[in-house]
């Protein structure tokens, strides 16, 4: 169930992740950091971005570290439209 207070980017990237198949948590704290997606079985997070992003410094040391925990991929989303949103997932995630 996506909490109320998602950003439209998260809500969308909610509804493709359950378009394919993925089961997933969200706002999961993974050392200090809390990711917008975890999939467990994949050991993958995925971010909502936006078309704005993070800071890249920032989102970096923040890779670095969830990768040092074991996260085996951190997928990061840019786009905005539900159809660019399904198709970067589905690339990040090679299911293509």
């Amino acid at each position: 169930m996506i909490p109320k207070d998602y950003t439209a980017q998260e809500k969308i990237v909610a509804k493709c992740l359950d378009e394919l198949g993925f089961r997933y948590d969200t706002q999961v704290d993974i050392g200090r950091f809390s990711a917008d997606f975890y999939i467990k079985e994949l050991n993958t997070v995925v971010e909502a971005d936006g078309i704005y992003g993070h800071l890249r410094k920032g989102d970096a040391k923040r890779d670095t570290v969830l990768e040092e925990l074991g996260i085996e991929r951190i997928v990061h989303i840019k786009a905005r439209s539900k159809e660019e949103i399904k198709k970067e997932l589905m690339e990040k995630m090679c299911l293509e």
